[in-house]
């Protein structure tokens, strides 16, 4: 016989007995037809705490124990000891760059107005500019003259720099409106 119908049959042999009838009685019948009766319990006595330092932390902790984490407990928490104290942390004010923009608008009076560059297979850089007066753009090469206009260099590979017939040099943005 196996565990399983071991407690079938214990189950139905208690519910002949409490209910009298020879059909399974369900398991709330079965509990409340048994005669329950409270278990008697008694713990045994403790004694005196005298030898123990009863506190909030641990009170079944001999009190000489207790002495040393007392002691640690006093001490005062975040103190670090044994590193010198530091110097004073300097902040210095670092000055920004002065900035330096170049014109906000090229073509200005009449300067020319530099659409864009080409630059070549062999290394040599032409500026394609709108001179005033002029309906059709023109190809610049460095050192070439148009005009008044003289264009000098090319600076940071979007400013353009022309030189008038009085010497002044003029930085002109590369293709701004």
């Amino acid at each position: 016989m196996t565990q399983a119908s071991k407690s079938e049959a214990a189950v139905s042999a208690a519910a002949k007995v409490s209910t009298g009838a020879t059909s399974p009685a369900r398991p709330a019948d079965i509990v409340k037809n048994l005669d329950i009766r409270p278990f008697p319990f008694w713990s045994p006595p403790i004694g005196a705490f005298d030898a123990f330092y009863v506190n909030d932390d641990n009170p079944f902790v001999s009190w000489r124990e207790r002495e040393k984490e007392r002691v640690r407990l006093k001490q005062p928490t975040g103190v670090v000891i044994g590193k010198p104290p530091q110097a004073p942390t300097v902040l210095k004010t670092v000055e920004p760059p002065k900035l330096a923009l170049p014109p906000a608008k090229s073509g200005g009076g009449d300067a020319p107005k530099v659409v864009g560059f080409n630059r070549k297979t062999d290394g040599t850089l032409a500026v394609i500019v709108n001179l005033p007066g002029e309906t059709r753009p023109r190809t610049m090469k460095i050192d070439e003259q148009a005009g008044r206009w003289t264009l000098k260099a090319v600076e940071d590979g979007n400013i353009a720099v022309f030189q008038d017939e009085t010497g002044r040099e003029y930085r002109l943005i590369i293709g701004a409106r």
